[in-house]
C-alpha cells in the first residue's frame, strides 16, 4: 500500500530531523574539544560516576587545583581526580618543567566565574590528606581533566586505587605524547 503524500512528507521531515541531530551531536562534540569522550553523556556520564555538585570557578591555583564556590555556598579547593600537572614553585621549593604553563592553560579552559560541575568517584576517597575536595572537573560538558592531558598539560595519574576514568586518561596521555604535545615536547 502506498502511503499518502502528508503521510511520506512527515516521514521525510522525521528522517530529516533525526540526521540533522545526529550531525549537530556529532560535529557539535568534536568542537567542543575535539573528542566525544568530552560530553557528560559519554562512556564515563557523570551520573554513573558519582555524585554531582555545581559551583563557580574562584580561582585556578595550579594545573590540577582549582578553589570552587559551590551552589550552597561553601568555598572548597578542589583536586582534580586522574590527572597530575607539573607543579609551580612553593615557599622552599623550585617548580617543575611546564608547571606555569599548565597553569595558565588551566586559567583559559577555567577563568574565575566558570560554572562547572564537581564529580565525585565511588572508587575513590572525597577528600585528600591536604583537605582539598577530590572531584573529576567539568565545565559546558567538557572533561577539563582530560582537556589537560590532551593538550600535554597534565599526566595520567597513576594511584594505588585507580580511577573510573584511568583507561580513558592513559589513552590521552598517550596521544599527546605520541604528539609530542605540551610538557612531552618542552620537557625533556
Amino acid at each position: 500500500m502506498i502511503a499518502s503524500t502528508p503521510v511520506r512528507l512527515l516521514s521525510l521531515a522525521i528522517v530529516a530531523l533525526v540526521v540533522i541531530v545526529g550531525i549537530r551531536g556529532i560535529v557539535g562534540g568534536f568542537a567542543l574539544g575535539g573528542h566525544m569522550l568530552d560530553t557528560s553523556s559519554g562512556a564515563h556520564s557523570s551520573a554513573a560516576a558519582g555524585e554531582q555538585t555545581p559551583g563557580v570557578v574562584a580561582y585556578v591555583l595550579d594545573g590540577d587545583t582549582v578553589q570552587v564556590t559551590t551552589d550552597d555556598g561553601r568555598d572548597v579547593r578542589v583536586r582534580f581526580l586522574g590527572i597530575s600537572a607539573p607543579e609551580v614553585p612553593h615557599p622552599g621549593k623550585s617548580g617543575e618543567c611546564y608547571g606555569g604553563l599548565s597553569t595558565r592553560h588551566l586559567r583559559r579552559l577555567l577563568p574565575a566565574g566558570t560554572h562547572v560541575t564537581l564529580v565525585s568517584d565511588p572508587t575513590q576517597d572525597n577528600v585528600d590528606t591536604y583537605g582539598r575536595w577530590l572531584r573529576y572537573v567539568q565545565a559546558a560538558g567538557r572533561d577539563i581533566g582530560a582537556i589537560q592531558i590532551r593538550s600535554g598539560s597534565a599526566a595520567a595519574r597513576d594511584s594505588s586505587t585507580p580511577v573510573s576514568r584511568h583507561s580513558t586518561y592513559t589513552q590521552l596521555e598517550d596521544q599527546a605524547r605520541g604528539r609530542s604535545t605540551g610538557m612531552w615536547s618542552a620537557c625533556r
